[in-house]
């Protein structure tokens, strides 16, 4: 029942934190970008090549990485996707962690918008304690009483 409860959690924490990838998070004066659209950017932020590559590879993999998780969970692999649960939280909880602590920079130009990363940040940390609950979870008692009686 509490491996069922944690699934739960993370499959709605996977949902949550894909759909905040494509919340706004970055606005330039009117304008406001996902974090798809900032990653266009990139190169203005000094990550041409194999740096930019990576971490635009990472990031767009990151819905892949959702969609594995959650298939594992229904064909009930729970503890493999807790396992993939787990990954995906650390890294999109990581990038909008830092985003969200960058905060709202109200009257400027060019700012983060806390929407995106927030959203993407809630939905990181339930997918983590979905995935540690399905992880600490028991399925039977492994405890043998002396004698070999169960």
């Amino acid at each position: 029942m509490r491996s069922a409860v944690g699934a739960a959690i993370a499959a709605v924490g996977l949902v949550t934190s894909i759909a905040g990838t494509f919340l706004p998070w970055l606005k330039s004066g009117s304008t406001t970008r996902d974090s798809y659209e900032v990653l266009s950017l990139r190169g203005f932020a000094g990550l041409d090549g194999v740096a930019g590559t990576v971490v635009t590879a990472v990031w767009v993999g990151l819905t892949p990485l959702a969609m594995i998780a959650a298939a594992l969970f229904v064909f009930r692999f729970s503890r493999f996707a807790a396992c993939v649960g787990l990954l995906f939280g650390t890294i999109s909880g990581t990038v909008a962690l830092l985003a969200t602590v960058q905060g709202d920079n109200k009257g400027s130009l060019v700012g983060i918008s806390t929407a995106g990363p927030v959203t993407t940040l809630a939905g990181a940390v339930l997918t983590i304690a979905g995935a540690i609950t399905v992880l600490t979870s028991s399925r039977r008692s492994a405890v043998r009483t002396p004698g070999g009686n169960p």
